[in-house]
């Protein structure tokens, strides 16, 4: 069972070292500055705050991940949020379009409309990071690790798509998101999930 582990664990550690931790150091730099910048835009722009606004939540409506008080439940955060890891990964399998960028930038959006949302509503700034870096400590990490993956994937069904016979095929890009998910973020994700529903509400009613 160990060595089993070890060699599972082990070609992460390959593509690790072969490119994917360069685009999940990206992939944080780039999240970090949409973040930023989404947050600068609707702090000064109050329209497009709305219309965000408005947006993200009928998004949240449809995830149905709170009961009908309002509480949420770790259940439906795990599974809404493995099955977007999931798929932010699955994405890099189309070539040449890097369509998990594309996610990077709506979870990016996401954080930045509610920071601004908050400040709008003459919030302290420790309210947000009281809701966001209990569960964001292990969510954000995971987030970043999915970006990535998804992006080396796309790298390489692009590469292979050019005739690189030394990219990774199909089969083993399926191979590394189901070493990632199952290994890493499934784990991150369950902690996460569980502080979300848990702990976080604890930290709000500090403030």
């Amino acid at each position: 069972m160990i060595n089993a582990l070890r060699y599972q664990l082990g070609g992460l550690r390959n593509a690790w070292d072969n490119g994917l931790e360069e685009e999940v150091r990206r992939s944080a730099f780039a999240f970090i500055i949409l973040w930023l910048l989404f947050f600068a835009a609707c702090v000064f722009m109050p329209d497009l705050r709305e219309t965000l606004v408005k947006l993200m939540f009928s998004t949240l409506d449809n995830l149905h991940v709170t009961d009908e008080n309002g509480r949420i439940s770790a259940t439906a955060l795990l599974f809404n949020n493995v099955e977007a890891t999931a798929l932010i990964m699955i994405y890099g399998l189309i070539p040449f379009i890097r369509l998990p960028a594309l996610s990077l930038g709506v979870n990016a959006m996401m954080l930045g409309v509610m920071a601004s949302l908050y400040i709008a509503d003459g919030m302290s700034p420790l309210i947000y990071m009281a809701a966001l870096l209990p569960h964001g400590i292990f969510e954000l990490p995971a987030l970043a690790l999915a970006f990535g993956m998804g992006l080396y994937i796309c790298g390489q069904m692009t590469r292979r798509c050019r005739g690189d016979t030394a990219a990774h095929s199909v089969w083993n890009c399926l191979v590394l998101i189901s070493r990632m998910l199952l290994l890493v973020l499934v784990p991150l994700l369950i902690v996460s999930a569980l502080v979300e529903a848990y702990v976080t509400p604890l930290f709000l009613s500090l403030f």
